[in-house]
């Protein structure tokens, strides 16, 4: 009996959840194909839970108004913190996975780093953090199920930190930590450029390259939670100039200006990129091989991939392989928004049920996904 009355109240709150009107007991009867007698017992449930508000009754036409009801989003709100080796970003979202706050800090990344930007995106939206109910952190590293960081080149001063506990504590909230790209892979796949694919292979070049895997709509993370660190292997180097997994580039500073040069034209930037992906197809193809997935999601620093990066990748990942068949290779549809949309989509994950009070709702990444982070 419980096991159907929560599947009855997911089925109301995710039907109301998804409009942006109040609904009539007979609309919500229809849409949830619920009859109306449970449909009345569950929104009783739900205004107590205070998920659920009911609104004015219609005056329009004759006969008894009808009662109509809304989803209370502003009841709760859920945040997601991005922590890197340059600063910190953060996302706050109701409980329909809508933005409502955003703050991005250039600060020396410290575990205090994630509170204060937290504080300051919900003081500068004028919101109550009492309403906060859960809180999603990316990190650059190998992160423990407990969120404790157990290796870190990009941020070797938090390593041996229980970033969970800590954040835990100031704010009086659950918080789930997970590694930075492996959120990133996960928020591609939910609601980027993998959306509609089970098994994704994402890719991310920039200061560094990494790769993750998402298996079954799930990150895979391995025994060890190593799963896609690569850069672990001692010895390998993606690239002959790559040092402690830091890229260097010749033709520009950084990776980002290597590829707008390519992209303008320029000849020593293109012949560089083409190097680049010989240097790394190998490695690539044989984790294609090894997963076989579905698609690989390509983030390479630029908001719009012409194909300056992906045509040759392509090309040299070819060459490795014996078999003609291979994943379609697409651009990021997130780029740099990937971590924090993916931070506080695990948070909802996590910790849905302590959301929501529902057992078994499921996160609202359909919502996260119009959230326009500037």
């Amino acid at each position: 009996m419980d096991t159907v009355r929560g599947a009855n109240q997911v089925a109301c709150l995710r039907f109301l959840a998804d409009t942006d009107d109040a609904q009539t007991v007979g609309v919500i009867s229809a849409g949830t194909g619920l009859s109306r007698p449970t449909v009345h017992a569950v929104l009783d449930d739900l205004v107590g839970a205070g998920l659920v508000e009911p609104t004015e009754p219609s005056t329009a036409g004759p006969g008894r108004p009808a009662r109509a009801f809304r989803f209370a989003r502003e009841a709760g709100l859920v945040a997601g913190v991005d922590l890197g080796p340059r600063g910190v970003r953060a996302i706050i979202c109701d409980l329909s996975g809508r933005r409502v706050a955003y703050t991005e800090l250039r600060q020396e990344p410290t575990t205090e780093l994630i509170q204060h930007a937290v504080h300051l995106a919900a003081d500068e939206s004028g919101l109550d953090l009492e309403r906060l109910r859960a809180v999603g952190v990316a990190l650059p590293g190998v992160v423990e199920p407990n969120g404790y960081l157990r290796a870190s080149l990009a941020l070797p001063g938090l390593v041996g930190l229980q970033t969970a506990d800590v954040v835990g504590q100031d704010l009086g909230k659950p918080v789930a930590v997970d590694n930075d790209i492996k959120l990133a892979a996960l928020a591609e796949q939910r609601l980027g450029a993998g959306r509609g694919y089970s098994d994704v292979v994402y890719l991310q070049i920039g200061q560094r390259l990494s790769v993750s895997i998402v298996l079954n709509g799930v990150i895979r993370q391995g025994r060890h939670r190593l799963a896609g660190e690569l850069g672990a292997q001692r010895g390998m180097r993606w690239t002959r100039n790559a040092q402690r997994g830091q890229l260097i580039w010749a033709s520009h500073p950084t990776g980002e200006e290597v590829l707008t040069a390519a992209a303008q034209g320029d000849a020593d930037a293109q012949a560089e990129i083409e190097d680049f992906c010989a240097q790394i197809a190998g490695r690539i193809a044989t984790v294609l091989l090894t997963v076989d997935p579905e698609v690989v999601v390509v983030r390479g620093g630029l908001a719009q991939d012409s194909g300056v990066l992906l045509r040759p990748l392509v090309a040299a990942v070819e060459n490795e392989l014996v078999f003609p068949e291979r994943p379609p290779f697409v651009a990021s549809a997130l780029g740099r928004e990937a971590v924090v949309l993916g931070a506080v989509g695990n948070a909802f994950d996590r910790f849905g049920s302590d959301i929501y009070g529902v057992k078994d709702y499921p996160g609202p990444w359909h919502r996260i996904s119009t959230a326009s982070i500037p």
